[in-house]
Order: structure tokens, then sequence, then C-alpha cells
């Protein structure tokens, strides 16, 4: 059964018949007010414990927000967590009420959540709330309904999101360490359409997400401060949990010199970050694939 989030400041006639629809179509319909607070309340786990596995499509707002925390707290200061359901609707629809006002916000979270979970966002109006909320460059959206809304192709669409959200359970998952948030975005950005993936910004992050979570390949950036990628991947060896993943060293130097340094601490392989992106998908694929 696929989650969907259904976003709408009240309660109407039509958008209750859509999350009925929705309902009867085996959806199960969750909803919530379009505010950025009662949204991410809604996808905290107040239940949640250090003891459970940090969720493979959300690893990325972890990461994000130690960067957050280590800003504000500084050297020393103490790494900002937040819990997350494992289980957050993957679907999002807001149903627009002609409160624009109000969306600015709201909008800018969800794209976040749209970039660094890979949530599905849909969004229903008139035509003129749709050009005015979202305008026509809003590329973070799945798709715009126009009201009033053609239930079947809806249903039709996101029973196809529902099955690639189910699909990306079956894939291989790799844990990408890099401390460079750019580099950590693009290549999960990359990867996210073909694997399941983690993310970690640090070193000692990406141990604790291994301790919590089985993967089948980690990148591992050669340089980091603090906790370097040799370093790490001795961490990694040391452990007879973790010895047996398969880590891929990610090095910005490619000359003769820096290769040999890198190819010393015996990797799987390892992957220049000057590779096209092609490139570096079709490495990761062969290499799956010649473990089969």
């Amino acid at each position: 059964m696929s989650k969907v989030l259904f976003i709408n400041e009240k309660v109407s006639f039509i958008s209750e018949g859509i999350i009925n629809h929705l309902r009867a179509q085996d959806f199960e319909v969750l909803t919530v007010k379009p505010d950025v607070t009662a949204i991410a309340n809604f996808l905290k786990d107040d239940n949640a414990n250090d003891e459970e596995a940090i969720d493979p499509e959300v690893a990325a707002l972890l990461s994000q927000e130690s960067e957050k925390a280590e800003g504000e707290e500084g050297e020393g200061g103490e790494e900002k967590k937040e819990e997350i359901k494992k289980d957050i609707p993957r679907i999002f629809i807001l149903y627009l009420q002609g409160e624009d006002n109000l969306m600015i916000d709201v909008l800018g979270y969800i794209k976040d959540l749209v970039e660094d979970r890979g949530i599905r966002f849909f969004v229903i109006g008139t035509q003129e709330e749709l050009d005015t909320v979202i305008g026509k460059k809003a590329d973070y959206v799945a798709e715009l309904y126009t009201r009033p809304v053609d239930l079947a192709e809806l249903i039709k669409r996101l029973q196809k999101e529902g099955e690639a959200v189910d699909k990306l359970k079956e894939f291989k998952s790799i844990l990408i360490v890099d401390d460079d948030a750019t580099a950590l975005r693009s290549m999960k950005n990359l990867l996210a359409t073909h694997y399941k993936i983690l993310v970690a910004n640090s070193g000692m992050n990406a141990i604790t997400i291994l301790a919590k979570n089985k993967v089948d390949l980690i990148l591992l950036d050669f340089e980091m401060p603090v906790v370097n990628g040799p370093k790490v991947l001795e961490m990694i060896r040391s452990d007879p949990n973790t010895s047996n993943i398969p880590v891929m060293f990610l090095t910005a130097k490619g000359d003769k010199r820096s290769i040999m340094e890198v190819l010393r601490f015996k990797p799987e392989k390892y992957l220049l970050k000057t590779m096209l992106p092609k490139d570096v998908l079709e490495s990761i694929d062969d290499f799956f694939r010649s473990r089969h």
C-alpha cells in the first residue's frame, strides 16, 4: 500500500472526495495543513531512538542537519540530530485553495524534501492558483493537475509512482562519504534513480550510519579533514560487521603519484571526481554485474 501525504488548509467537499477516492484505490492517505512546522513534525518519529536505523532515502537530510549544526555550534559542539520515520510517505499532494500567501515557505521546504529525500510532489488547483503559486518553471513538481481533476488519470500516475517506490526497496544500497556538500549531492542525484542511497559528510558520520544500516558498496572520499578516507577504510575493515563491504575511493587527483597512493590501500577500485557522470554510473553498474 502506497502512502500519500495530502496537504490542504481545510477540508472541502471536493478535496474530501479526492481523498476518499484515493483510499478506495488502496492508497494510505494522511492529511496535514500547509505549514512547515506541521509537515516537519509529521515526518518526525517521536518514538525513535538511537538504536533505530537511518532510512536510506532520508539520510541526506541527516547529513544536511549535521552541517547546519556544526555551523551553529562551532568546533566541539554537539551534532544536531533529527529522528525520521522509517516509512514516511514518498508521495506528496498539495491541494491549493487560494492560500497563495502561505505557500512560499512551504514550497521551499517541499523542494528540499524532493531534492534530499526523493519525494514525488504533485499539485492540484485552479489554473489561476497553479499559475500564481507554482508558476511554469517549478522543476521539483512532478505534475500539476487543474481542477476539476481527472481522477482516473491521477490514480494511474500515482500507482506508477507507488510501483517505483516499491522497486526502489529492491535496489542495491550505496553509502557515499564526502565532506564536500556539492560533490555529495551531485553523486547522490546521479545514483539515486538506480540505487538506494545513504550519505555521510564525514568519516565518523559514516561509521555511525554503518552501525545501523547494511550497505552493498561504499564510495569513500580519499581526502577528508580530521578522519581521512584511508583511516575510515581502516576502521571499516577492522570491524567484523563491515569488513566485507566493498569500498571504492573517490579522488579529485588523477596524476600517477596520487593514484598509486590511493591504490596502496587496496580498494575495490577508484573513481575520479572528474569522470563524466555516465562513466561513473557505468563503472558502478559494471561492479555490481561482475558480482553476480
